[in-house]
């Protein structure tokens, strides 16, 4: 069936390159379209070697000496094959080199969802009757003649107002009746014209100088570097930190979706893996939440944990970004997390009892003289709760993307005198490092959200832990 579905998906993106690259070189000229082959062609072959790397290491006879020496070629041709990858990229247009390299990527995508959409219920409810598949087609049809035409005058109209020449008059010596001091003049205040035209660059090269080491480039900055003057590019590099975490968590939503669809006595590979991470995250909570309050509390800390974890490690995955790597994204997350434990402390001691909670519970006369002291203390505590948070997660992952980057170019540098459009990989090292970082920091984010929720609680739902709540 694996090899089967392979064998679809190369044919399906032999058609589909063909047909793009004709396209690229009618409308874009030949340079393009034969780079928009050459990496098709580098990922088809990229596939082909990964495939027969992994049937001669997992397969029946990995251990023979044939399975071995194809191992060893198809990992040696991988290597050779990222060497020549990296020389057409500079000889070759590097946005059409890219848009090759994704077209497998995208067959491969589109092929494993029409396959899925093929077996689900909302598909054969949709082709019983031919009333509302028609209407389906009919809106799809109705979009793309809307949407395409918009995407594609958008950015050659906006070729075309940079193209055209702004109109210049010039008088000549005998109509400006000055004769050279005309000229003269005409000189002086081009050169001044040039003059300020050079400052202005400078300034804004010297601005955009001081913003600081840059990331890694992803897919949606690509986009928006190859067309500049896209409305859709420049939409999309704006919210790119938002696509990006929305599209994490839509990946989640899939997988759990795919584990729980069909849940079997005897469970299949993916549905064990979810259901072990379930009953982990369950188990790790209760310990610090208790069993009482697990139920009600581990849907929300765990799938907190879940999608702080899968943003931290979307970053590693090439052309791809770690949403928290922005502040927006983990600031909003910690907000969240604010505002639920102070609804829980509200809902659970009243509103009463959740003022008597931040004035310190005073029973006494010097509790009640230390209420002007107390108040603005745990004020100050609840409002730096989603401050650490935020700037931690931020911090941590950011500066792993930054390591990485440093290390990346230190590699590059490296290899400098050879001219090679390749460097050496100082940074897988760090490449398990950030690993490890990510998923404690995922792990720290979730156990102090689950202790701010703990400390909310109230007192006789912690049971021995009630005096050190009171204490707090």
């Amino acid at each position: 069936m694996g090899l089967e579905f392979l064998t679809r998906v190369r044919r399906t993106t032999l058609w589909m390159g063909a047909i793009a690259a004709l396209m690229i070189a009618t409308y874009s000229g030949p340079m393009p379209g034969v780079a928009t082959v050459l990496g098709m062609a580098w990922s088809l072959v990229n596939f082909a070697l990964l495939e027969r790397l992994v049937v001669a290491i997992t397969g029946a006879a990995r251990k023979s000496h044939a399975e071995v020496r194809r191992a060893a070629f198809a990992a040696v041709g991988m290597f050779l094959l990222f060497a020549v990858g990296g020389v057409l990229l500079v000889l070759l247009p590097p946005v059409w080199m890219l848009v090759g390299f994704l077209v497998p990527f995208a067959v491969l995508v589109l092929k494993a969802a029409s396959l899925l959409l093929l077996e689900s219920r909302g598909w054969r409810w949709l082709v019983a009757s031919p009333w509302r598949a028609s209407i389906v087609v009919l809106s799809v049809v109705v979009a793309a003649w809307w949407v395409v035409p918009a995407l594609i005058e958008q950015p050659a109209t906006a070729q075309e107002h940079a193209s055209t020449p702004p109109a210049e008059t010039h008088a000549t010596p005998a109509e400006s009746g000055h004769g050279a001091p005309a000229t003269a003049g005409h000189g002086a205040a081009t050169t001044g014209e040039h003059g300020a035209v050079a400052e202005g660059h400078s300034e804004a090269h010297g601005e955009h100088a001081s913003k600081g080491p840059q990331k890694f480039a992803n897919v949606i900055t690509v986009l928006s570097r190859a067309f500049p003057n896209a409305g859709w590019a420049q939409f999309l590099h704006h919210y790119e930190v938002v696509i990006f975490a929305w599209l994490v968590g839509l990946l989640i939503i899939l997988v759990a979706f795919i584990a729980s669809r069909r849940p079997q006595m005897i469970p299949g590979k993916l549905q064990n893996l979810v259901e072990t991470l379930v009953e982990g995250l369950y188990n790790f909570i209760a310990g610090i939440i208790g069993e009482r309050h697990a139920a009600r509390f581990v849907p929300f800390l765990g799938t907190l944990g879940i999608y702080i974890w899968c943003m931290n490690l979307f970053g590693l995955i090439p052309f791809m970004e770690s949403p928290t790597s922005n502040l927006n994204v983990t600031f909003a997350l910690a907000i969240v997390v604010f505002l639920y434990a102070q609804w829980i402390g509200i809902r659970g001691l009243g509103l009463i009892g959740y003022v008597d909670h931040l004035m310190g519970q005073p029973r006494n006369m010097t509790g009640w003289l230390l209420v002007p002291l107390m108040l603005p203390i745990h004020i100050l505590g609840e409002l730096a709760k989603p401050i650490s948070l935020s700037c931690r997660l931020f911090g941590n992952v950011f500066g792993e993307d930054m390591l990485l980057v440093a290390f990346v170019s230190l590699g590059v540098t490296t290899l400098a005198w050879s001219n090679l459009p390749i460097g050496l990989p100082l940074q897988l090292p760090f490449l398990v490092l950030a690993l490890l970082t990510s998923t404690l920091q995922a792990m720290v984010f979730m156990v102090l959200s689950t202790i701010y929720i703990l400390l909310m609680l109230p007192h006789e739902a912690h049971g021995h832990e009630g005096d050190a709540h009171h204490a707090h």
